[in-house]
């Protein structure tokens, strides 16, 4: 009969809770529900011994995890995280609020565990009594990795050898849960628990035999227990794993070990700014600014009570801000609660751009000017814009103080080098090789502009749009609505012929009309249609045409082009755009004035000749294009606050800030961050918006009358945050009112809940709601457009059922799991696209175009960067890429070119590492044309689009690094959008790599993991659910903790 130690039951009480919450039953408190659920579906899913319900209980409230009280059983809920830093190693001795388990782990070639291990493993792996563990491939820090080649048996020893000067036994040798690959052997069975005697400089060798099939990592802990009279226990610990792998996986391994990134200790500084050349402005802007743009800037008290956290001499402010972030959203707090969640999003995206700063780095000359090599920027990591700025001090002066700080504008971008215009008096001292550290900034102007439309949003009586409870039920059609499509195909389409009906006949009004398109179903067309339907049925509408991004704007554009006359439609483009981006056709008819060779803003007056005008939500752009003074940017100082001013919520009182002057002598508190190498994730949305402004803010800002719109239209609604949406609805649409806008009102959202949002970096904000977009709270909150036992209500909302895009095999998972099964596949009238790779030679089975690929590889980081890369899944990818485009139209494999192939990564390092490998390390690859056309990138970076075939790399290969991913919304598991996204955007072929056994971890991957599996689809490392090499590691960590 097994018995189980207090740690053991531990661990797996820790893995059922881990369950509940996979499951969605972390609330479950009821003991006996409790109980059923372990022994009926948890233990179930194991044939290895477990524990009874009553052991893991008794072993979690001994560990204080839980509290009982009769029959209800609380778990205790971690510390949350209100300010993410993926980078951050936290100090042993500092009071912190952020989660450790966002910290970084050993240097590389250690166990690939997290840094809460990383102590005890420390302990476990030192020589104790003078017995060591040696082997010929000991690579330090208790790690013992020995190369293996596929298909032959490699065996490597380990020795336990007694350099001490008294006799030890050696209990028991006991490899932990190895891979199927590894066996391991001895001469007097230790490793069945035969005990025998080391003397002084005796050695005892243990054969560790590896075979493999297939490259990856595999590994086991070994655990020596020993005993020294008078019966003394003890126990030293070793990591071994084999690793098989080929010239391209140790190409593109780890350029440095990787090492934790800790800030330096903040000290107080004062700075002086020696101000730079800003380039000269060519824009000509003759639209009115009627409505002022306020600073919004959060007070200095919100920033300390957020860094402080609830059990502190602030918990009176932390109280009252957790109750309006936790109150629900209303009009009565709509401007104060939106206000609030903005200041929490701009306080976590200070913490993001510090990563990008840079030290020790050298600028040339360029006549005026001085050009700074920037790595990342061609990512837009950081985004730098013309216009722009950054600071510069020079590196022998960092420990000054005053520190002479010089603010360079950004006269021009090119790739990875900036032009920069700095003071007189840096150029005049200026000489080769002189060294700076650069200090990055971004631009507060979005997140102004999103507050005003919040202000704006009440003021301008939008309750009845953003809060609506029913519709005037009046049509803008005396009869029925009998249209001349301009698109024939809609005719065969129901779903689409009733969107676009209801849209023109206004019947929702004063409510939005939603246009709900999961992917493929033809969303932008549907909207589309109804813009010209309403342009063409009602010569008074005015329409304002939005999105959040410049392709998905353009594309709005070019699809009314197609049957509007540019003289009616006008493209309002932003200034920082390239107009060498700009497409050929939409030139036709933007503000883009060639005899000017520069971007024009034309009056309120002329734009009433135009009754379609297209716009971003998102743009690039420049404050002083506004006629403003520059917005405050993040690293310069600010006014103080006081209690109630424009930049507080009201009703909490934050305080001043403190400290700081004019910019001659402030006193700042200034915390540098050592950085070089690679730089860190920042958020798409702050990426984005980085020195850019909002181009309906424009016309807010020109104060248009009341109901000079009549339809404002906003696709992918879904990707904005909802302030977002607002700035091109408050101040812009008036709502329909019987009396006085009975013929206007209409707003219309496209998009898709189920798909990724917005991209934000607060976990606190994203907890109380800004990650949720306008579109998505509507559906989720509102009782007009929540789907009943019929149905949506086709007054308010329609669902596109149609998919044009996926084959019927490749749709299925996300059907089931997120679109209630509901979406049908509508076979192509022309070429068969969906079908193209189901006799490919390479399929585990034809018919069914979709690989899984089972790898069992390792979680590797480099030098500074926090992002995580796995080259086994590489060499898989690698695989597949050069069967598809050598194939030549060979091997039932359609010619297919690079600009039709997507390869999708979550992480940014694989990303840059898949490239490096496709361009650079794979002769075959790289010589191919049109390699550069094959774009490799992240989710986010594919939604909205499609391709013939599609490629994933999910990286993960430590589940221990779950809790990290959710809190830094990384990776796929703990986010099923993320994976609704990646598996929709191929046509006819997906190929999915990654560690089964992680994968499975996760609801939503398990179920596609079981449908690959049950059709036929997986190959690849045998699966047979079985816990990863890292998370044994840390399992057998934690139940050994009170033995060490």
């Amino acid at each position: 009969m097994s018995r189980f130690s207090v740690a053991e039951a531990s661990l797996w009480g820790d893995q059922f809770v881990q369950f509940l919450r996979d499951t969605g039953r972390e609330q479950t408190s009821l003991r006996e529900t409790l109980r059923t659920i372990y022994n009926q579906e948890f233990r179930r899913r194991t044939d290895t011994k477990t524990p009874k319900f009553s052991c893991i209980l008794y072993a979690l409230k001994t560990t204080q995890q839980v509290q009982v009280r009769g029959e209800v059983v609380k778990f205790k809920v971690k510390r949350r995280v209100v300010v993410a830093d993926q980078y951050r190693r936290p100090r042993t001795n500092a009071q912190t609020s952020m989660s450790t388990s966002a910290s970084g782990q050993q240097l590389s070639f250690t166990p690939q565990m997290p840094q809460i291990y990383a102590k005890q493993w420390a302990e476990l792996i030192r020589g104790k009594h003078g017995i060591e563990i040696i082997s010929d491939y000991d690579q330090g820090n208790g790690n013992i990795r020995f190369p293996v080649v596929p298909g032959e048996p490699q065996t490597v020893t380990v020795l336990v050898q007694n350099c001490g000067a008294e006799v030890v036994t050696l209990q028991r040798f006991q490899p932990r849960q190895q891979s199927q690959e590894l066996s391991f052997t001895d001469e007097q069975g230790a490793m069945q628990g035969q005990s025998l005697l080391l003397h002084p400089g005796g050695m005892y060798p243990i054969q560790v035999r590896c075979l493999t099939t297939c490259n990856g990592h595999f590994s086991a802990v070994l655990f020596f227990e020993f005993t020294k009279e008078p019966d003394d226990p003890f126990s030293i610990s070793r990591y071994v794993a084999a690793i098989a792998e080929s010239q391209l996986a140790k190409d593109l391994g780890p350029s440095a070990p990787f090492q934790p990134y800790e800030a330096s200790l903040q000290r107080l500084v004062t700075v002086i700014t020696e101000d730079g050349i800003p380039p000269a402005s060519s824009v000509k802007n003759e639209l009115e600014r009627e409505v002022p743009l306020g600073t919004y800037q959060y007070p200095k008290s919100l920033k300390d009570t957020i860094l402080l956290g609830p059990n502190t001499s602030a918990s009176s402010s932390w109280a009252a801000m957790c109750s309006l972030l936790e109150a629900p959203l209303q009009a009565e707090n709509y401007h104060q609660k939106f206000q609030l969640l903005l200041h929490l999003e701009e306080i976590q995206m200070e913490v993001d751009i510090r990563r990008y700063d840079m030290q020790d780095v050298t600028m040339v000359q360029d006549r005026a000017l001085l050009v700074l090599n920037v790595p990342g920027m061609a990512e837009n990591r950081p985004s730098l814009l013309r216009g722009d700025h950054l600071f510069a001090h020079l590196s022998s002066e960092r420990d000054r103080s005053p520190l002479v700080r010089y603010k360079g504008y950004v006269h021009s971008v090119e790739l990875e080098k900036v032009r920069l215009g700095f003071s007189s008096k840096l150029q005049k001292m200026f000489v080769n090789n002189l060294k700076f550290d650069v200090t990055f900034t971004f631009s507060r102007l979005p997140l102004q502009v999103q507050h005003r439309a919040a202000v704006l949003a009440m003021r301008r009586g939008l309750s009845s749009l953003l809060f609506p409870s029913a519709s005037c039920h009046k049509s803008l059609f005396p009869g029925p609505f009998q249209p001349r499509w301009f698109n024939h195909k809609l005719e065969t389409n129901e779903e689409q012929c009733r969107a676009v009906t209801h849209i023109v006949t206004g019947m929702s009004r004063p409510a939005p009309y939603l246009i709900f398109g999961p992917p493929g179903t033809g969303k932008t067309v549907t909207m589309v249609e109804a813009i010209k339907q309403v342009w063409t049925c009602f010569k008074d509408a005015r329409i304002l045409a939005c999105a959040p991004s410049n392709s998905a704007t353009d594309l709005l554009c070019q699809c009314l082009m197609k049957d509007i006359a540019p003289q009616n439609i006008y493209r309002l483009i932003a200034s920082s755009r390239s107009y060498r981006e700009v497409p050929a056709d939409v030139m036709n008819c933007c503000n883009w004035d060639d005899e000017q060779s520069s971007y024009v803003y034309p009056s309120k007056e002329h734009l009433r000749h135009y009754r379609i005008i297209i716009t971003t939500l998102v743009t690039a752009g420049r404050s002083e294009e506004l006629g403003l003074s520059p917005a405050p940017v993040a690293g310069e100082p600010r006014a103080a606050l006081q209690p109630g001013c424009e930049g507080s919520p009201s009703g909490i009182q934050w305080g001043g800030v403190g400290g700081g002057q004019a910019a001659g002598g402030e006193s700042l508190l200034c915390g540098r961050m050592r950085m070089k190498g690679s730089r860190g994730r920042m958020a798409r949305w702050g990426r984005m918006q980085t020195a850019s402004f909002h181009l309906s803010s424009r016309l807010v800002s020109a104060n248009f009358p009341p109901g000079f719109f009549s339809h404002v239209f906003i696709d992918e609604c879904g990707h904005a945050v909802e302030p977002e949406s607002v700035v091109a609805v408050a101040g812009l649409l008036a709502p329909m009112d019987q009396e006085t806008n009975p013929n206007g009102g209409q707003l219309v959202l496209a998009g898709d809940p189920k798909q990724l949002g917005p991209v934000l970096t607060s976990p606190l904000a994203i907890q109380h709601g800004l990650g949720t977009s306008l579109l998505e709270r509507l559906m989720l909150h509102n009782p007009l457009y929540k789907k009943s036992s019929g149905g949506y209500d086709p007054q308010f909302i329609t669902k596109l059922l149609w998919n044009y895009r996926s084959h019927e095999a490749i749709l299925r998972i996300p059907n089931e799991l997120f679109y209630d099964n509901e979406l049908k596949v509508c076979k192509s009238n022309g070429l068969d696209i969906q079908n193209l790779y189901c006799t490919w030679e390479e399929l585990p089975k034809k018919g069914f175009p979709i690989i899984f690929h089972g790898v069992c590889g390792e979680d590797q980081r480099e030098a500074k960067s926090p992002s995580f890369f796995n080259t086994a899944e590489i060499e898989v990818l690698v695989h597949y890429l050069k069967k598809l485009l050598q194939s030549q139209g060979k091997g039932s494999c359609p010619t297919v070119s690079p600009k039709e192939i997507g390869i999708i990564s979550p992480y940014r390092k694989q990303v840059e590492k898949i490239r490096k490998a496709i361009t650079s390390l794979d002769p075959d690859l790289q010589k191919l044309p049109d390699i550069s056309q094959l774009k490799v990138g992240s989710v986010e970076e594919f939604q909205g689009q499609e391709r013939h075939v599609i490629l994933i790399s999910t990286v993960r290969s430590c589940s221990t690094y779950l809790q990290f991913d959710q809190t830094f919304r990384l990776g796929f598991l703990k986010n099923p959008k993320r994976l609704n996204v990646a598996i929709t955007r191929a046509k006819a072929l997906l190929i999915v790599v990654g560690n089964p056994a992680v994968l499975s971890k996760d609801h939503h991957w398990h179920r596609f993991l079981r449908y690959c599996k049950e059709e036929g689809g997986y190959t690849g490392y045998p699966y047979e659910d079985e816990s990863t090499a890292e998370d044994r590691i840390a399992d057998d960590l934690h139940m050994l903790q009170l033995n060490v």
